[in-house]
């Protein structure tokens, strides 16, 4: 960190400036370090929010300036100190003093700046840590208490204490320590070795996993902040949740009944897509005999054998990328495929061409709807090319699931689903013909399909959710209320189904 002053600015400005930015950055120092030309301080302590245990000023003197003088000095303006020369530089310390005391030792500012060879006013100072406070906090206690506390997700990040989320709310954990740089280094350590490490420090950032014994799996994604590591560590339960729990209509679960289409869950992050694909494989698991082979960024749910086999295989550890993984597994004699992500146009062509040749293939994207859905996996193609594309995915595309997660009345949180099925004549020939938004009419009068705003009024109607978590699922806040008060309308008999 380097700051910058201006002829105004006295050496105790600096000192407060630093511990202040350090602590908000990285966390709390023991022992910083400021360095300018001709000049350096030591700063010490282990209680930084309050007071300084120790303070070593180094300078180089104007001509005939001696180690007594400045003492005396100092001495005079009731400051007590300890001078040195030492290899033609001062070495002043002064006593520990509280932040809140500071206007006493102002005097010092003044003797200290006219005794160096140059001003120490309207320089840049080079800041650096020396050493962390630590706090020897324990990422195993952290997970259980995000078990505890029904956490989904835990953010560690040095300068702030842990943060979790509970339904959707990211909150401190009160009475934990501000994390410091060399805290998270640990905690990296603790989670993925040495060889996580350096792979963070190496890439600056990284995704990998953590089995935490009776309690889950975590995917763990480390990243910097202000130079030091922080992560985002999302729990994942030892075994993938029933699909009957997920509150998710059945229509979706009978797809895994299919043995070959393009199956895909959509959403923001964070909306439930892991969760709901890992049921449907298990459910398949549990059902079928079959050959499952998952391509993942990094690995998330770990299934068990049961009567299918399930090959997991991890992006960065087991193969290079999604396209090279999803080429190959379909000389792996798979059944059923899942693509953690479909990120780019290559592994889109491939996940439609494994659909194509009798595979169920499963994948997410990062969409709203699922008209969106379909936009978006088209317009990855040039132009020239969108007319095939369109005429593959109309024929190959199984379902489209897009998801929302609202807060559940007395705690937890519920899907709010919006669902599109193909491989009926209405889906495939919209697709085919171009007319997407086609579909949204389509999903309205269907009555195994839904729109958001049809699933929020049934989740609103069985008092699952509230009406304001209702609604914000919704696109048309108007016609929720008609069908609410019990107006009928045309729009409002859309909603109903």
């Amino acid at each position: 960190m380097v700051i910058g002053t201006n002829s105004k600015t006295s050496i105790f400005d600096v000192l407060q400036i630093g511990v202040r930015e350090h602590i908000r950055e990285v966390g709390y120092p023991e022992e910083l370090f400021f360095e300018t030309h001709d000049c350096t301080i030591l700063l010490s302590g282990t209680d930084f929010d309050n007071r300084v245990d120790s303070l070593r000023i180094t300078l180089k003197p104007k001509d005939g300036f001696t180690a007594e003088q400045v003492s005396a000095s100092l001495t005079k303006a009731n400051i007590p100190n300890q001078v040195l020369q030492k290899n033609g530089s001062l070495v002043v310390n002064l006593p520990p003093f509280e932040w809140r005391q500071l206007a006493r030792l102002a005097p010092a500012d003044k003797i200290i700046d006219d005794s160096a060879v140059q001003s120490l006013r309207s320089r840049s100072w080079q800041v650096s840590v020396k050493k962390y406070r630590r706090t020897n906090i324990n990422i195993n206690v952290l997970i259980e208490i995000m078990r505890e506390r029904d956490a989904s997700d835990l953010h560690l990040r040095a300068g702030s204490p842990p943060y979790i989320r509970v339904d959707n709310d990211l909150m401190p954990l009160e009475g934990h320590s501000v994390l410091s740089a060399d805290d998270m280094q640990d905690m990296v350590f603790q989670l993925g070795g040495p060889k996580e490490v350096e792979l963070l420090e190496a890439e600056r950032e990284s995704s990998f996993n953590f089995h935490a014994t009776g309690i889950g799996y975590l995917r763990v994604s480390g990243y910097f902040k202000h130079g030091a590591m922080a992560l985002a560590v999302r729990l994942i339960p030892e075994a993938p949740v029933p699909f009957e729990q997920l509150n998710i209509p059945m229509v979706v679960r009978n797809i895994a009944h299919s043995h070959r289409g393009l199956f895909l869950v959509c959403g923001v992050t964070g909306s439930g897509k892991s969760t709901t694909l890992a049921s449907m494989l298990d459910y398949i698991n549990e059902q079928r005999h079959c050959h499952i082979i998952s391509v993942e960024d990094p690995v998330e749910f770990v299934y068990k054998d049961k009567k299918s086999i399930i090959s997991q295989r991890q992006v960065g550890r087991d193969t290079f990328s999604f396209a090279n993984a999803l080429r190959g597994a379909l000389r792996e004699d798979p059944d059923v495929i899942l693509v953690g992500e479909m990120r780019d146009m290559e592994t889109i062509r491939a996940a439609i061409s494994a659909a194509e040749t009798g595979h169920l293939v499963f994948s997410t994207l990062h969409t709203m709807t699922a008209v969106d859905t379909v936009n978006r996996v088209i317009s990855y193609f040039p132009q020239a090319e969108r007319d095939l594309i369109r005429q593959e995915l109309a024929y190959a595309l199984r379902g489209v699931v897009c998801q929302r997660l609202l807060r559940r009345k007395g705690g937890g949180r519920v899907p709010c689903v919006e669902i599109l099925l193909g491989g009926g004549p209405l889906v495939r020939d919209a697709i085919l013909e171009g007319e997407i938004e086609r579909l949204h009419q389509i999903i309205e009068v269907d009555s195994d399909m839904k729109l958001f705003d049809q699933h929020a009024v049934e989740l609103f109607q069985a008092g699952t959710v509230t009406r304001e978590e209702a609604v914000s699922a919704c696109s048309n806040e108007q016609a929720f209320d008609r069908i609410i008060s019990g107006i009928k309308s045309s729009e409002g008999r859309k909603i109903l189904g």
